[in-house]
């Protein structure tokens, strides 16, 4: 009689936690982890920030790693997107001037779901003993619903302790291991044409995308015809907007590793550009990222002004 009185309280509590605390139990999680138990004076780890989507499909994540150590303890050797989930980035992953954070605003076209997708990494040179504590801040992860909606967030820091050096033991190096190491050039990808009366003054433009999964996507170079090769995030304004012209795009990662792409660009002035599927789904995308990451941007300002004040 007991066991069974026992269970029914369970039950009763179980269900009520899923009707009342859906953001506690459904919530999504970022977090940030890093393959290493100990840390020591010399080493060069790489810090992974990730989401758990708690089973849902997400499509957008923005928002900030603060990083907090005493002076000259650690020195930012890198931010990469190595093996990242999120191809798009209207706000690529950038320090504050004193490195004490890193914001963002990154987007994948089809979205997800996953328990531990890496969003960005973080590399760090360690220098002094003490701690350091990697926190995430301001973030929002968007439901790839079609309408914008806005996750419950959980979030959990990272707190390190900086050992003294051993003498008998070599330092790690995470980011030299994973750019000597990497051999491999980024995946294959498509150029798709575009043209939209509210993107670039409605100028055709090429956009195109690709993953790395070993050392991440460094840039893209782009040479239109006869002109000289100029770098690209992942888009470009034709220089010739009523010619036919080749356009060669070459992504380059971490590595200095390259994949090729080309893509002939026809005019008929009789037909409108025409789209493809996928290449509505990405400017969408990165027109809702754009307007995320200039919410970010003002939402920032606004913050400083206040704590100037």
């Amino acid at each position: 009689m007991n066991k069974l009185f026992n269970k029914k309280i369970h039950l009763s509590i179980l269900v009520f936690s899923i009707i009342f605390l859906p953001g506690l139990v459904f919530a999504s999680s970022v977090y940030t982890d890093t393959g290493h138990p100990d840390f020591f004076v010399g080493d060069t780890i790489m810090f992974s920030v990730r989401v758990d989507s708690e089973n849902k499909n997400i499509n957008a994540v923005e928002g900030s790693v603060m990083l907090d150590y005493a002076a000259e303890s650690v020195s930012l050797v890198d931010i990469n997107t190595a093996g990242s989930k999120f191809s798009l980035w209207p706000l690529n992953p950038l320090p504050s001037e004193n490195n004490t954070s890193i914001s963002f605003a990154g987007g994948s076209p089809l979205g997800f779901n996953s328990k531990d997708a890496v969003i960005f990494n973080i590399v760090l040179k360690l220098q002094k003993v003490g701690r350091v504590t990697l926190t995430p801040d301001n973030f929002s992860v968007y439901l790839n619903d079609g309408k914008g909606t806005k996750d419950e967030v959980r979030v959990k820091n990272l707190v390190i302790d900086i050992l003294p050096k051993k003498s008998d033991s070599r330092s790690v190096d995470d980011w030299n291991n994973l750019t000597s190491n990497d051999k491999t050039p980024p995946e294959p990808f498509e150029i798709y044409l575009g043209q939209e009366g509210s993107v670039f003054d409605g100028k055709k433009f090429l956009s195109f995308n690709t993953t790395d999964t070993q050392s991440g996507i460094a840039y893209y170079e782009v040479t239109e015809g006869g002109l000289p090769p100029v770098r690209s995030d992942g888009t470009y304004i034709l220089q010739e907007q009523n010619k036919p012209v080749k356009v060669t795009v070459i992504a380059y990662d971490l590595a200095g590793n390259a994949r090729e792409s080309i893509y002939n660009v026809t005019v008929d002035l009789e037909e409108p550009v025409k789209y493809s599927y996928f290449n509505l789904i990405i400017i969408a995308l990165c027109v809702l990222l754009l307007l995320i990451a200039l919410r970010f941007i003002l939402k920032k300002r606004k913050k400083n002004d206040l704590t100037q004040k």
